[in-house]
């Protein structure tokens, strides 16, 4: 018996959702620890629905405007010709093989067909399938990827009352990152949801959608804040500052104001701007490191003279100009990314593993280096610089390249998920600057976006057409 026509469409409809539903929990659940069992059977599915999605798109993935996906999942043989010839530890960098990079390549077609659902309609195919994807401003699709960005803040704050709950105590500043075993988290997050909220609100103001999604990004831009700042992140702190204040430039230069949108923009950009400014200026007056940060970075920057990163069992910390102990956090990591930029160009294809290549290049060069408890051997505490150090230069232009063309594509598209794009990507390579992002889970997060924004930008050049023919785009 002949199959209904629609019969592809309903089918399309169904595995366009697995990926969204996929996606959002992974994207939700990345971070938190003991998830790993969920992570995998969620890669799985998301990622076999994944190639039904790029069979729809395959005369579009297969021609040369889609060069920096194909760049990009070079990186892979990129991988395998390291272990071939330039392995340094064989029997580890195969491990890494088998479990790292197997979950980000499961990752990367699931990001790939997320940017596409999310950016495109798919051709149309003998059975008359149209559309694969639903519409890129449907509420519902923006708010499954809201909740999954935001899970992190959701979590956080759910454990905080619940701490609450069992203390009969106002918990403040001391209580950490609980239930995330470190602050990246905030700071990874911070980078990929606040771009969202901002955006969410840019656009509502612009009436390209409803303007209950104000309260609903305020809602975030608050969670955000109270992560950042309970989670006592310097790195989370400093992406907040960065985004907003390119978010009052934007809206400042960028935006007509008319009349009517002031009545309801000035206010909605005052609470963003009370609440970010209050946020963090708590933050600097609770955290001592920001007051000489100049100095100590300066101090850390001085590798010669200033010995306490190597060996801190016969160096003390060093003292600043303005007769203060630097701060050991900002020396240290300023130190280690100064040396690190060092054995960079001493060994530019890398010592082999993701998890500290600095350390291991560092105990070679350095008898007396200081190395963690365990098999941790130590990181420069710079997620690039890390990167840099475990696949050479080569392995990281395979990915920053990639990023680098999403991101100039995306400021010649229109659309939610273009202007995402385009304000997303600069904060995340911040963020994998500045944090120590070379843990599993931020690798496979690392490639699943990476993938997204290539698929989000895989047909350039191409301009967005608005549900309603009356509506006017604007970015």
């Amino acid at each position: 018996m002949p199959r209904p026509m629609n019969y592809s469409l309903r089918l399309s409809k169904v595995v366009a959702l697995i990926v969204l539903s996929c996606s959002t929990v992974l994207l939700a659940i990345w971070p938190i620890p003991e998830t790993i069992a969920l992570r995998h059977g969620l890669l799985i599915l998301g990622c076999i629905s994944s190639f039904y999605v790029l069979g729809a798109f395959k005369r579009v993935i297969f021609t040369p405007k889609a060069w920096p996906f194909w760049l990009f999942f070079c990186f892979y043989g990129w991988l395998l010709i390291h272990l071939a010839f330039f392995a340094h530890e064989y029997d580890l960098q195969l491990k890494e093989l088998s479990s790292l990079w197997l979950r980000s390549l499961l990752a990367t077609p699931i990001g790939l067909a997320l940017g596409l659902i999310l950016s495109q309609q798919a051709p149309t195919d003998e059975g008359g399938a149209q559309n694969i994807s639903p519409q890129n401003g449907h509420f519902w699709v923006v708010g499954l990827i809201f909740l999954g960005l935001c899970a992190t803040f959701w979590v956080f704050f759910g454990r905080y009352l619940y701490e609450i709950y069992v203390t009969h105590q106002w918990l403040h500043y001391e209580f950490y990152a609980v239930p995330y075993k470190a602050k990246t988290p905030f700071v990874v997050a911070s980078a990929l949801f606040l771009p969202l909220c901002l955006l969410l609100i840019t656009r509502a103001l612009q009436s390209l959608m409803n303007k209950w999604w104000i309260l609903l990004a305020l809602l975030g831009i608050g969670l955000c804040l109270f992560g950042n700042y309970f989670s006592n992140t310097k790195n989370g702190m400093a992406i907040v500052a960065v985004a907003l204040g390119l978010f009052f430039i934007h809206s400042l230069i960028s935006m007509r104001w008319t009349f009517k949108r002031c009545l309801v923009g000035i206010p909605v950009l005052m609470i963003v701007l009370l609440m970010g400014f209050y946020g963090i200026e708590k933050h600097i007056q609770q955290n001592t490191a920001w007051p000489n940060i100049v100095e100590d970075i300066k101090l850390g920057a001085d590798t010669e003279h200033q010995q306490y990163w190597s060996d801190r069992a016969h160096f003390p910390l060093p003292v600043n100009p303005l007769g203060n102990i630097a701060n050991g956090s900002t020396y240290e990591r300023t130190a280690w990314f100064t040396v690190g930029m060092k054995l960079l160009a001493e060994h530019p294809l890398g010592y082999g593993l993701a998890h500290h290549s600095f350390g291991s290049y560092a105990m070679t060069r350095w008898p007396n280096f200081y190395t963690p408890l365990g098999n941790m051997r130590g990181a420069t505490h710079s997620g690039w610089m890390d990167f840099a150090l475990g696949f050479g230069i080569p392995g990281l232009l395979l990915v920053l390249i990639p990023l680098f063309a999403s991101w100039y594509r995306s400021l010649f598209q229109e659309g939610i998920w273009f202007s995402y794009a385009s304000s997303a990507i600069p904060l995340m390579i911040f963020a994998y600057l500045i944090a120590e992002v070379t843990g599993s889970h931020f690798t496979e997060l690392l490639f699943f976006m990476t993938a997204f924004f290539c698929g989000i930008t895989l047909r350039y050049p191409r301009t967005y057409v608005p549900n309603n023919p009356d509506e006017k785009t604007s970015r």
